[in-house]
């Protein structure tokens, strides 16, 4: 690596770094949960995202940025370069809800002992300010770069990712990609994603009133709780997970069963436990249920059973991706019904009509339905490319550490481009303070000294893209 280069890129980071956290705090600051129900003409994900967009635009106009915009769907922040090809960054200001379980507000910025606190300092508000200053540098140093550097800035990547469909119907592919929305090294091969909910039978004069989980169907859920028709005083005491549930009176004839799981991203099941499934367990141990209703209830035991479809009969997995998981994100009593979605992400030994097939003949053993919602393929960028080589190349250059590319269930914006991977900032391997959390649970947090070096990785890895022939 040029030592000379390198110096400079130092000087920098050290120089911006504090205007970085104060822009991250910013954009934390715009409560930005897609809500296309609140759409309107150049806000179609509603008024939260369209704040959280201008935000951001506004600190790449102030870096020096050309912005422009694809009708509210994408943010575009450009530095010309001697080619209008394109090398390119997307990241998203949308986040999912807040949730239950945080110690702090979630839409305000808390620096607490070399670490970031807020909802999206992680996903994906704190890398998508590190890619405007990583192009940044670009104008900072007085260099006109032979690509032109484009950072895109998305607004629905946590519901649909329609904002990027979207901007790819009228915007060619850039010559390569990379989303700051996964971990280092480089996530080359994603899995695929399939998506369905689960429906019991009509439920006549069931005991189930109320049942919450996880706001959104790829976030592990933390808390959940289920309201009964029962006396509280009829209900046993917790024999599993007593130490993880709180059974307590409503009102009369009226209990509430609430649970403490352990949440996260619906893609990294290990560590996690299930709020819903504490509550399965429960009900079932009370035997306090019957009918469609108990029925419905013995299905989720078998969906919330694992988190890799063991007991479902979808397990499976190969070297390149992985083992396939799945995920029960929300839970809820509709007209009459009960509703269990599913999250799966799969590698490519099986596909989704395959799951679509055993989802709905597991359904129909429990007197259920299962509505199919959605379904990716897995996607992969070869790992002999030399853009990707070269991602590689820069982050053993400043780590130390040995890269290799590798597939994860993380769905980001890289699988709808021809040419794109992802890449960091995330370290699943990283311990979390005590007070901290994961993504798209509570207390969502991430590590100031990690985040500095992924900035000087960007930068690095942008210059050494530009050198190369796309």
């Amino acid at each position: 690596m040029d030592t000379t280069l390198e110096a400079r890129v130092d000087a920098y980071v050290d120089e911006v770094w504090e205007d970085v956290v104060s822009d991250i705090a910013q954009l934390v600051g715009k409560a930005s949960v897609a809500d296309a129900a609140a759409g309107t003409e150049g806000a179609p994900f509603g008024p939260g995202v369209r704040a959280a967009l201008d935000c951001a635009l506004e600190i790449a106009q102030r870096l020096g940025y050309e912005t422009s915009e694809d009708a509210g769907y994408v943010g575009i922040a450009d530095i010309p370069g001697e080619s209008e090809r394109q090398v390119a960054t997307i990241a998203h200001v949308d986040v999912v809800p807040a949730g239950p379980g945080w110690n702090t507000d979630p839409f305000t910025l808390e620096r607490r002992e070399g670490w970031l606190l807020g909802r999206g300092v992680i996903d994906d508000k704190g890398p998508a300010v590190l890619s405007l200053y990583a192009g940044a540098f670009l104008k900072h140093a007085g260099i006109t770069p032979r690509y032109t550097f484009r950072a895109l800035l998305g607004c629905d990547e946590e519901v649909g990712m329609t904002d990027v469909h979207h901007y790819l119907d009228g915007h060619d592919d850039p010559a390569f990609l990379f989303t700051p929305d996964a971990e280092f090294p480089v996530g080359n091969a994603e899995k695929g994603c399939f998506g369905a909910t689960f429906v019991s039978a009509p439920i006549a004069g069931g005991r189930i009133l109320q049942w919450s989980g996880a706001e959104a169907t790829n976030a592990i859920p933390s808390e959940s709780v289920c309201e009964l028709a029962i006396d509280a005083s009829e209900l046993p005491a917790s024999v599993r997970h007593a130490d993880r549930l709180e059974i307590t009176a409503v009102e009369p004839g009226r209990a509430r069963i609430m649970a403490h799981g352990i949440g996260g991203h619906a893609s990294l099941p290990e560590g996690t436990i299930n709020a819903i499934g504490l509550v399965v367990d429960y009900l079932l141990d009370a035997d306090v249920l019957e009918g469609e209703e108990r029925r419905f209830v013995d299905l989720l035991a078998v969906i919330l059973a694992d988190a890799y479809g063991e007991a479902m009969g979808i397990a499976t997995s190969n070297e390149a991706f992985g083992p396939l998981t799945v995920n029960g994100g929300t839970i809820e009593v509709a007209d009459g019904t009960l509703r269990q979605t599913i999250d799966v992400r799969f590698p490519d030994s099986t596909t989704a009509d395959d799951l679509a097939s055993a989802c709905t003949a597991l359904a129909e053993r429990f007197g259920a339905t299962c509505e199919l919602d959605r379904a990716k393929p897995p996607f992969s960028c070869s790992a002999d490319h030399p853009a990707v080589r070269a991602l590689l190349d820069v982050y053993s250059e400043v780590t130390g550490r040995e890269a290799k590319p590798f597939s994860m269930g993380g769905g980001t914006y890289a699988r709808n481009f021809a040419r794109a991977v992802s890449f960091g900032p995330e370290d699943n391997a990283l311990e979390l303070p005590a007070w901290g959390g994961q993504m798209h649970g509570p207390n969502e947090c991430a590590n100031e000294a990690q985040l500095k070096q992924a900035l000087k990785i960007y930068i690095l890895a942008i210059l050494r893209l530009m050198e190369l022939d796309l």
